[in-house]
């Protein structure tokens, strides 16, 4: 008798639009820059298209703006979401509350903040360790880190991967094959996969 093996699939979704993204401030505080009425609205819609599909949790960032997308999404989804730290918002360092366009040049370790690597090792610490099918409500880069991983690209080849505000990528983790990447919409081939 043939063992039937259990589905292994990661739905990232970014948080709705916040108050940092209008600023355009790059932050990795756990409160103080929450969801814009747009970046709830994204919410909302995202969680429309997860509706009425097989989840078996939700894990999210503990910063705010994650945390409101996720309580927004598991309302909809009757789930309360569950705090994850491996997939928090990646860290600045020295520059943490500071707007993007005054970012010096030079790369990420060479500005002191969290390095690519240790991003792509937190993300896949928790998506190797789903033994289901789990939505993972998180942040731009730490997602993009997540998807290059999987389709073996570093850092600066990632960089044409675009995250939008409460966008999907879903990862087959079972076979590590990336399904899609920063949708705002999921397909009839993604829903059947994810049907109840």
């Amino acid at each position: 008798m043939k063992a039937l093996c259990k589905v292994r699939i990661a739905v990232l979704v970014r948080h709705g639009e916040s108050e940092a993204n209008v600023r355009k401030i790059i932050s990795d505080d756990l409160n103080g820059y929450p969801l814009t009425e747009r970046g709830m609205r994204q919410a909302e819609f995202t969680a429309s298209q997860l509706r009425g599909l097989r989840f078996d949790g939700i894990l999210t960032s503990p910063v705010q703006r994650a945390m409101q997308t996720a309580n927004i999404i598991g309302s909809a989804l009757n789930m309360a979401p569950e705090l994850e730290v491996n997939i928090t918002e990646s860290g600045m360092g020295p520059y943490n509350n500071t707007m993007m366009a005054g970012l010096p040049p030079g790369s990420r370790d060479e500005l002191g903040m969290e390095s690519w690597s240790s991003q792509v090792l937190r993300m896949r610490s928790v998506l190797d360790g789903i033994g289901n099918v789990r939505i993972l409500v998180s942040h731009a880069m730490p997602i993009r880190a997540a998807i290059a991983s999987y389709l073996g690209l570093d850092e600066v080849e990632s960089f044409g991967i675009e995250i939008r505000n409460a966008s999907m990528s879903v990862i087959d983790v079972q076979n590590e094959k990336i399904i899609c990447v920063g949708s705002l919409l999921l397909s009839n081939r993604i829903r059947s996969m994810l049907a109840p």
